[in-house]
């Protein structure tokens, strides 16, 4: 039964997962569409707003019940009546002296409002919407930028994590080839017993080291699954840690592009949108004008009747400008408040990517210092083993070089760790 090998993921393969798959991103995406169906909804506005209604009824009695003869009746129609009733009586004829209708009617009208000016309400509502859906893809960038930042560092964690095992493997490698040179030497008489001891003991601190990298190597490989929206079905298999020689080490100019960081546009629509608001706010204590029809049917008195109507609807508030004239002050503080609030995120940004810059400079500095540093540990190590072998040298001092040479090791990848991530904010924060 064969296996099919398991792919070797890249950062570019993590990236692309996680603008399809990682839930940030696709909540943004769909904020976006929100935004747009909002807009959508707005058009609406500027077109007529009809509405149809109807009203059907029966009554277990007649609504008119009238009895002709009831003197206290007076007025126009009771005299009316009365006089009919009188006029039959003479004639010798014989009616009913009671007058009974309308057990039942129905009714339906249709109406249709055409807005012809709202105070500019309704244009302003769509001005809103559109900066609702600027605001939501600047968000969305802001969403897809961090996450794939947070992507690459743990990307890198869980390569570095991998470099420190091999590290960590070769050294014990080291350490059993010290062994055996120190049980040789101890069946010779040219060691002690506390050379073996300590080699022991070093192992032992080994074993504890692997441990733990492999505890973080498990748990920062579940986060990376978790960030570009992957099945973790136990380790992954990364592309190793780019080697000295093929990391960029160029330090890039030092500009700084505020205006087109997504931030800096955000604080723009959020004033933006507070004078929006006040203008929304006018627009309550302006006139209102539209035109309308209405055309309708009725069947009461048992005769179908249909009408229509034109209509020019006017409304003038004469009171509330009192109110208006406080909300619009306070619109006014807002606005205020949202342009000092730009103004002083504009420059915290400008010092976010400066500190950046700097972190960049300080990590590219460190990634030459320790490659320096393995340099000489690794030389370091090599004339300890060789006074070891050639019996000059103690196992203390192999063992230090040894543990030097380790130290070393570990302190170059997380330099290169701390430049590549370094490296790929200071870029996005300055596309």
């Amino acid at each position: 039964m064969t296996f099919a090998q398991q792919p070797v993921l890249t950062l570019d393969s993590c990236l692309a997962s996680a603008r399809q798959y990682n839930c940030s991103i696709r909540s943004s995406q769909l904020d976006v569409v929100i935004a747009r169906e909002m807009k959508k909804q707005m058009v609406w506005k500027y077109f007529p707003q009809a509405g149809i209604n109807a009203f059907v009824f029966g009554a277990a009695t007649p609504l008119v019940d009238i009895d002709v003869t009831n003197a206290s009746m007076s007025g126009g129609l009771g005299t009316f009546l009365s006089d009919v009733f009188q006029a039959f009586a003479n004639l010798g004829d014989s009616i009913g002296t009671d007058i009974k209708m309308i057990r039942w009617g129905a009714s339906a009208q249709l109406q249709a409002v055409q807005p012809i000016y709202w105070g500019g309400q309704i244009v302003t509502a769509n001005k809103l919407a559109r900066l609702g859906i600027d605001v939501a893809q600047l968000k969305q960038e802001v969403s897809e930028r961090d996450v794939l930042q947070e992507v690459t560092e743990t990307y890198w964690l869980v390569a570095g994590l991998m470099e420190k095992r091999a590290t960590v493997h070769k050294a014990g490698e080291l350490l059993d080839s010290i062994g055996r040179l120190a049980h040789n030497a101890y069946n010779h008489g040219l060691a002690t017993n506390s050379d073996i001891l300590r080699v022991q003991l070093k192992q032992n601190e080994l074993q504890t080291q692997s441990f733990q990298l492999e505890n973080g190597i498990q748990l920062a490989s579940r986060l990376l699954a978790h960030l570009s929206g992957l099945v973790y079905n136990g380790e992954m298999l990364l592309e190793p840690l780019p080697s000295e020689d093929t990391i960029p080490v160029d330090m890039p100019k030092p500009h700084f592009a505020i205006e087109g960081r997504p931030e800096a546009l955000l604080l723009e629509r959020n004033v933006q949108y507070n004078k929006l608001m006040k203008r929304l706010t006018l627009g309550e204590s302006l006139p209102h004008l539209a035109l309308g029809a209405s055309g309708g049917y009725s069947n009461i008195f048992e005769h179908h009747k249909l009408n229509a109507v034109g209509f020019i609807y006017l409304t003038v508030p004469l009171t509330g400008w009192g109110e208006t004239s406080h909300k619009l002050k306070q619109h006014n503080y807002q606005i205020q408040q949202a342009q000092w609030m730009m103004e002083d995120y504009r420059a915290k940004l400008d010092l976010q990517n400066r500190q950046v810059f700097d972190k960049l400079a300080e990590s590219l500095k460190l990634l030459k210092q320790h490659r320096s540093g393995r340099e000489l540990a690794q030389e370091n190590y090599r004339i300890a083993m060789m006074n070891y072998r050639a019996g000059i040298g103690t196992m203390t001092e192999l063992m230090e070089a040894e543990t030097l040479l380790l130290q070393a090791e570990n302190a170059f990848t997380d330099a290169r760790i701390t430049y590549l991530t370094t490296l790929r904010k200071f870029t996005n924060l300055n596309k």
